[in-house]
């Protein structure tokens, strides 16, 4: 596959990315400063740019297949609102697919962004509420991707994930919409796994499945 990837350079990014490689993919690592990428690999490419910039991102999409972002708002306790730049940036993301006829898009999120195949249960609930609370300018980015996702025609799937900071010692993984009793934790190595999986497989097009550390 070709894979663009936005946020490259992030914890999670840097996972996805290699494990794209080490399966034979070829990657082009959209990033802001090229600087923050050790991964030296004949299959990776390097675009920067900042994602206000059309054309660069044109230019990262010329050859992909599927397009994975790893981007997500920053944890910012601040009641001001301070405007929506990741969710604006997935705008842009969105609209320059639909200009290039690119579909499979593969994106982060958390449980603030709702699925119409939600059960009501603890994870499907309580991080929205509160993402609302302590986290409003994150909980705004959210709400924002939701409905730009949503209204796109594009064959989407949304990983939410809550609370990314569990230490990865071999543990597998499930994903639930609020039908299972899902840990409310899980660790980036998990996370990058299964956006990956998302990738080679088309089960959860337009699904937002809620990846939980088993």
């Amino acid at each position: 596959m070709n894979i663009t990837i936005f946020g490259a350079s992030g914890a999670i990014g840097q996972l996805v990315t290699q494990l794209a490689l080490d399966h034979g993919d070829f990657v082009t690592a959209y990033v802001r400063n090229p600087k923050k990428i050790s991964l030296k690999h004949p299959n990776l490419k390097l675009v920067q740019g900042e994602l206000s910039n059309t054309s660069t991102i044109e230019k990262a999409f010329v050859e992909s297949d599927v397009v994975i972002s790893t981007l997500g708002p920053a944890s910012d306790m601040s009641r001001k609102l301070k405007g929506t730049p990741i969710a604006d940036g997935h705008e842009l993301i969105i609209r320059t697919m639909k200009k290039l006829n690119k579909k499979r898009f593969i994106t982060l999120a958390t449980p603030a962004l709702q699925s119409d195949d939600d059960k009501k249960n603890m994870s499907t609930i309580l991080p929205g509420i509160l993402a609302k609370v302590f986290l409003p300018n994150a909980h705004a980015e959210m709400k924002k991707m939701e409905g730009l996702i949503k209204e796109s025609n594009l064959d989407w799937t949304v990983v939410r994930i809550i609370n990314p900071n569990v230490k990865y010692t071999g543990q597998s993984y499930d994903y639930s919409f609020g039908d299972k009793s899902a840990k409310l934790s899980v660790s980036r190595e998990n996370v990058a796994k299964f956006m990956y999986s998302a990738a080679r497989d088309n089960q959860l097009i337009k699904k937002m499945p809620i990846i939980y550390n088993k």
